[in-house]
């Protein structure tokens, strides 16, 4: 069967909108405070685990881009996949992808989450891949995925909010989102105004060549670009 390619076709934005969707619909109810972050529930349980199984997808699919499948990292998680293994620790994912997209400070960039009762809450849902070690919230999918009847506890807001995040993360700064999301007019080319942003005009052909240059070289996309839903804001200046 051949495999659709689930960033181009936009597949993976589409599956994130609706989780998204769903958190913020939650918060209508349980608003996110220093209060109710730990709060838990069958329903944010149900949610970590589509997030985070959808991390795990998306971390395959991005090793199948053309430009970065040859990479080792890459060609063991897709060899491993060829061999049905379908699930394999995130640590192969971090080898892989963390040299290209410096997940562990967002690719360079300010990811922010908006959330009305407590204001801009700033987030780095990778960051201790600079340790070489899985994000808390991973460890905590896993205690969950394997035994959720005595670790429901984890599965709490904070959890859920960290894991949603990583999941945008992945989609703004993957090589193919971007360049979706820039069809979409979800990724804008920004510049710096006093404290604020200002979207701007770049050319398509531009863009492409950018996009081109940054592939080629294995680098992030390098123009001042933001990306922003309901509930996120990722900001790169």
């Amino acid at each position: 069967m051949k495999n659709i390619v689930a960033f181009e076709k936009g597949l993976c934005w589409t599956l994130y909108k609706f989780m998204e969707a769903d958190f913020v619909h939650f918060m209508d109810f349980v608003p996110y405070t220093n209060q109710n972050k730990a709060i838990y529930s069958p329903k944010l349980l149900a949610m970590i685990l589509q997030i985070c199984g959808y991390i795990d997808t998306v971390f395959k699919e991005m090793a199948k881009f053309k430009s970065i499948r040859k990479i080792p990292m890459c060609e063991k998680i897709n060899s491993l996949e060829r061999q049905n293994y379908r699930s394999y620790d995130i640590t192969l994912a971090r080898d892989a992808f963390e040299t290209i997209y410096n997940l562990s400070i967002n690719n360079g960039g300010k990811l922010i989450a908006k959330l009305d009762w407590v204001g801009d809450k700033e987030l780095t849902p990778f960051s201790n891949f600079a340790q070489n070690r899985s994000p808390q919230w991973w460890y905590d999918y896993n205690n969950l995925k394997h035994n959720w009847a005595s670790t429901i506890r984890r599965a709490n807001m904070d959890n859920a909010l960290e894991a949603l995040a990583g999941a945008f993360l992945l989609n703004a700064v993957h090589y193919p989102s971007i360049r979706h999301l820039w069809k979409l007019g979800i990724l804008k080319p920004i510049v710096k105004s006093g404290n604020e942003f200002a979207e701007t005009y770049l050319p398509e052909k531009v863009f492409d060549d950018i996009l081109k240059k940054s592939v080629s070289s294995l680098k992030s996309f390098n123009y001042s670009h933001m990306v922003e839903t309901e509930l996120f804001l990722y900001a790169k200046i």
